[in-house]
């Protein structure tokens, strides 16, 4: 009996994590999965790397202050008229300076001042995780000390495929909505096409009313013009019925025929996409205050995940909340910007392969009619 009620609770845990499993491979879980791990790469890497970034800052601001001490010092204590003498104190001090900017760099200084500027804020750490999980690799910020540089390596053997599989998943999810939407506009036209018609007809049929109870009441012309074709009121409204009633079935069956293999244009694909790129363009001429071709730019080479480096977000990035507004909605533009990517990719992929069969086809057709 005991044994029964372990290998059932063992079947619920099996079960209990299938779900699990089967939930994080999803489309939610997977986009759940992903915002996750890129967060757990910002906590993992600000903690890694902050600390360096403060200390070197630090040192820095500390070493810049010495040579201000020491020149005010050399200013007083050597004397004045002895300028030989004071520029080589000053210049000695001013070399040592130099070396540890130098030294600085080389482990990482980038110029922010200590307790202002930053790059590994959470949001800062936070867009490091995409641009390494994503590939785009701007290059601004990287991780300095060993420690970071090993966790960057582990981070990505796992980040990069998982990233591609969340590419892959919700690019067809939103191509899938893309051509429902495609789809209802479609019907939506054909709606209003029917719409149209029914209102024509319906005015045809006021004005045949009001013609044949012309004619019964003063036996106009128009009577006799009718009877000449052999047809009364009656007929020629049933003739319009006919008409219109045709008119609308020819409408129905023309939607039916493109809702039933519909696929996107590639030029709304198209224009889907620089539409997304000319909102990032306007975006990010604002804040960094680039041109409308760097902007566009700076949005083509990060979407296409190419990334030179020489131009990236947040290059006068503080610690402020405007700033860090602005890190975490570029991450959102960079995230849904290549999951569109991916969808146009998907959806001009099935156009491109619908007109290669329809060209096949074409020229099967011929070669049978040659035949």
């Amino acid at each position: 009996m005991a044994r029964r009620h372990r290998r059932s609770k063992v079947t619920r845990v099996v079960n209990l994590v299938k779900k699990i499993i089967a939930f994080f491979f999803s489309h939610i879980g997977l986009c759940a999965l992903v915002v996750g791990y890129a967060l757990l790469g910002a906590v993992i890497f600000q903690a890694v790397e902050l600390p360096n970034e403060e200390k070197i800052q630090l040192e820095i601001k500390q070493a810049r202050q010495n040579a201000v001490d020491v020149v005010w010092d050399t200013t007083f204590s050597v004397n004045r008229l002895d300028a030989k003498q004071w520029q080589q104190t000053v210049f000695r001090e001013v070399k040592r300076f130099q070396n540890k900017c130098i030294n600085a760099i080389k482990r990482g200084y980038d110029g922010k001042e200590f307790g202002q500027q930053a790059q590994w804020t959470f949001t800062g750490a936070f867009l490091y995780s995409l641009t390494v999980i994503t590939t785009i690799g701007y290059g601004n910020t990287s991780a300095k000390t060993n420690f970071g540089k090993t966790l960057t390596m582990l981070y990505a053997i796992i980040g990069i495929p998982l990233m591609l599989l969340f590419l892959t998943n919700i690019g067809d999810v939103m191509a899938k909505i893309f051509r429902f939407l495609y789809a209802q506009s479609i019907r939506l036209k054909f709606r209003l096409i029917l719409w149209h018609k029914k209102r024509k007809a319906a005015k045809i049929r006021r004005a045949n009313s009001l013609v044949s109870r012309l004619t019964r009441g003063h036996r106009v012309k128009a009577e006799s013009s009718i009877d000449s074709f052999g047809l009364g009121g009656a007929d020629v409204e049933d003739l319009l019925t006919a008409r219109v009633e045709m008119e609308q079935l020819e409408v129905r069956e023309t939607a039916a025929a493109q809702l039933e293999n519909i696929s996107v244009p590639v030029s709304l694909v198209i224009v889907t996409m620089i539409t997304y790129l000319l909102a990032g363009t306007i975006l990010f001429s604002i804040w960094e205050e680039w041109s409308i071709l760097e902007s566009f730019y700076f949005c083509y080479i990060s979407l296409t995940t190419i990334g030179f480096g020489d131009k990236f977000p947040g290059g006068s990035v503080g610690v402020d909340e405007d700033a860090q507004e602005q890190l975490v909605i570029t991450s959102i533009y960079l995230l849904f910007g290549m999951a569109l990517l991916a969808m146009c990719f998907n959806l001009a992929q099935e156009e491109v392969q619908n007109k290669t069969r329809w060209i096949a086809n074409k020229f099967r057709s011929n070669d049978d009619d040659d035949d």
